[in-house]
This record gives C-alpha cells, sequence and structure tokens, in this order.
C-alpha cells in the first residue's frame, strides 16, 4: 500500500481514537493472505483495555467501510502495544508519567548507566526521575533504551 493511501486512513482514524481518549502509536498497513492487513497500537494514559480496542475496531471499520478508503478485501487488528515495549518517543515517555521506569543513559566516553525511579515529567529536550538518591534529569539525546518497570 502506498504512502499516501496509509497517511489518509491515519487523518480519517486518528479523530475516531481521539473521541475514545485514544491515541495512535503505530499504523502498518501490509499485504497478508491476498489481502490488505490494517494493523494499529493505540494507547493512552493508564493503559488500553480490551474492550477499548474492540470498539475502536468497530468504530473505525464502520468508518473505512462507509467510505470505501480501501479498495478489495482487508482486515483491522487494534490493540495495545504492551506492558513491556520499550518507550521511544517523547510521547511515550508522556503517556508513562507518574510510572516507574528504567532509563539506560549513555554517559561521556561511551559508559552506560541505567535509572530506575518513577517518572516524574517530560521536558522538551529531557526526562525526570525519582530515584532513591533524589530527583535525576537524563537528556532524550542519550537515552538508549527505556522500558516501564513491571511490578508483580
Amino acid at each position: 500500500m502506498d504512502g499516501s493511501r496509509t497517511a489518509q486512513i491515519q487523518s480519517r482514524i486518528e479523530p475516531i481514537l481521539a473521541d475514545q481518549g485514544l491515541e495512535l502509536v503505530e499504523l502498518i498497513c501490509s499485504p497478508r493472505g491476498g489481502q490488505l492487513q490494517v494493523r494499529l497500537l493505540v494507547d493512552r494514559v493508564g493503559g488500553v483495555t480490551i474492550q477499548q480496542c474492540a470498539r475502536a475496531n468497530q468504530l473505525i471499520g464502520e468508518a473505512l467501510e462507509s467510505e470505501t478508503m480501501i479498495p478489495g478485501s482487508y482486515t483491522i487488528e487494534v490493540s495495545s502495544p504492551g506492558l513491556d515495549r520499550p518507550l521511544t518517543t517523547k510521547r511515550d515517555f508522556e503517556r508513562a508519567i507518574g510510572e516507574d521506569v528504567r532509563v539506560t543513559v549513555e554517559q561521556p566516553g561511551g559508559r552506560f548507566q541505567e535509572l530506575e525511579g518513577m517518572l516524574l515529567a517530560v521536558q522538551p529536550e529531557a526526562v525526570v526521575l525519582k530515584t532513591s538518591g533524589g530527583n535525576l534529569t537524563a537528556s532524550l539525546a542519550q537515552i538508549r533504551g527505556a522500558k516501564k518497570v513491571i511490578r508483580w
């Protein structure tokens, strides 16, 4: 599928997701088994339920069908990114504010430091963590990996 068609689909579905309190994290359109598969990863602060994914799937399917945006047959799959998905964008960090995260930061000289704590804030070029040793600021440019800490 060409990029302009994917962009059209994205511009149509983002308002539907916003009305449901969801945010599009990723949209992948790819051929599969003779039809087009439209995969959406959606998220929101606090996470996404299966019911929210199902409702979004239904609403998006109805919208795409009514506007015949996709010629031929297709499937739609709406899911959440999962608990262990890496935090890669500034927006990913913003959704994780108030949660415990583990961040790997590259230090001068090519050394790496692992920080763990509650994500307090996301600034234009950095994140602020509350750690056992106090608040620490890590530059987004120096972050080499980050994930939410899952506690059972």
